[in-house]
């Protein structure tokens, strides 16, 4: 028995909550701290876990973040675009339909409007059901059904709606019917401005956090015994806990404690999510694209988004280059191959944005997360529940995007670990 307080996984919610616990100790499985924002130093620039931006209006968390980074780009309007069958377009598809070929853009109008007229207040059954109210049977088919098959690795009607609050908006007629006459700057994305730091990669934002907190890298958890209040890990060793708080996937926790019941073995056996593999090139050509970001939606292509640092942070750049960061997805039961997937991104993008992969590709590499993002399946939330309920028996708190299976921003997961330690603590 000890009186530390054990927090499993140094992630944002791990720190939130380490840095609000006395008496607190992190253990993480990888060999760094931050989890999915962390960044990978590669060829003489930062790569991140995944197309991360600061989009966060909270003034308090705002300041601290710009003190931690010292130097951000804050930029005022964010240029996201897409591509689709050979078409470039602005994102999202819906609120630039004048984008689209004429026949399509009439057929998408009339459906959008359709559907307007014809919604009801019932609470959708699932995500394709979703999409069809608002948007009508073309854009659900042809791009919303195409990229959610790419980067959620489900059909639309196994997926549930509560994850849409804060990523896709209800759409708006007016800003609609606008968009499919004239150019309109785009306002109603949650990303239409964002903060990023000039200078190491996302986890410049939160790097300071880390110091001075008690983290053990490299110490993967295998078991835990709630009965003796003990953590195993796989180099052998184990530690007593006070409180234990996980930050780690749900189903990860639960099946390494074996006397957990046959039912909730099968709640968390039924909880989805994806890997993802990050192609991140740097080509000797610079400007290759105007975007911050785009979205490819084509099937054959495995690349779903590419954030285009060299444009996020382009005084931090020597503008000879243009800096992709890639993400392809595969769910967690999928096999895939690093080198086949690093060699199509290559070849697809560079057709995509007109260089020669044999002259102009200066370096590729790739990061690897084997957690991505959470898939909001059907029923999902009845065995998160239920598992939250009989780990709350043992004694155990589980928080964070993967302790609560929901996806949430970067500053909702470090409140979610500030928020448990002084639920902890009676505060």
């Amino acid at each position: 028995m000890t009186d530390s307080n054990i927090i499993l996984g140094a992630g944002l919610t791990g720190i939130g909550c380490a840095r609000h616990l006395p008496d607190s100790v992190i253990y993480e499985a990888r060999e760094h701290p931050g989890g999915h924002v962390y960044s990978h130093s590669q060829g003489g620039y930062h790569f991140d876990e995944g197309a991360h931006i600061c989009h966060a209006t909270d003034p308090d968390w705002l300041d601290q973040l710009y003190r931690n980074a010292g130097d951000v780009v804050n930029m005022k309007q964010s240029r996201v675009g897409y591509y689709w069958h050979g078409h470039w377009g602005t994102y999202p598809v819906q609120n630039h339909l004048r984008d689209l070929p004429v026949e399509l853009r009439i057929q998408a109008l009339k459906e959008i409007v359709h559907a307007h007229v014809d919604r009801d207040e019932a609470i959708p059954a699932s995500y394709a059901d979703w999409c069809r109210s608002q948007y009508g049977e073309l854009l659900t088919e042809r791009f919303y059904r195409e990229y959610t098959e790419k980067y959620w690795r489900m059909d639309m009607e196994d997926m549930d709606v509560d994850w849409l609050s804060g990523r896709l908006l209800p759409s708006q007629l007016d800003r609609i019917l606008h968009g499919a006459i004239a150019p309109m700057e785009e306002k109603q994305s949650v990303f239409a401005t964002f903060h990023y730091p000039a200078r190491g990669g996302f986890f410049a934002f939160f790097e300071p956090f880390y110091r001075d907190v008690d983290i053990r890298q490299g110490k993967r958890m295998v078991s835990v015994d709630p009965a003796g209040r003990k953590v195993t890990f796989a180099d052998g060793e184990s530690a007593g806990y006070r409180n234990l708080i996980s930050t780690i996937p749900l189903n990860d926790l639960v099946r390494a404690m074996p006397d957990s019941p046959d039912a909730i073995r099968k709640d968390a056996e039924s909880l989805r999510h994806t890997q993802m593999i990050g192609v991140n090139l740097v080509v000797r050509k610079p400007a290759l694209t105007p975007y911050h970001w785009f979205y490819v939606y084509d099937r054959d292509i495995d690349v779903s988004r590419v954030k285009v640092l060299s444009n996020v942070i382009p005084d931090s750049m020597n503008g000879h280059v243009t800096i992709l960061q890639t993400e392809i997805f595969r769910r967690d039961d999928e096999a895939y191959d690093v080198e086949r997937l690093k060699a199509k991104a290559v070849s697809d993008l560079s057709e995509l944005l007109s260089f020669d992969p044999e002259t102009d590709l200066q370096s590729v590499d790739h990061v690897i997360a084997s957690h991505a993002y959470t898939i909001p399946t059907l029923g999902r939330q009845a065995s998160v529940d239920r598992i939250h309920g009989w780990l709350a028996d043992q004694g155990i708190y589980s928080a964070g995007l993967y302790g609560r299976w929901k996806y949430i921003w970067s500053n909702q997961a470090y409140e979610d670990g500030k928020k448990t330690a002084l639920a902890l603590k009676g505060e």
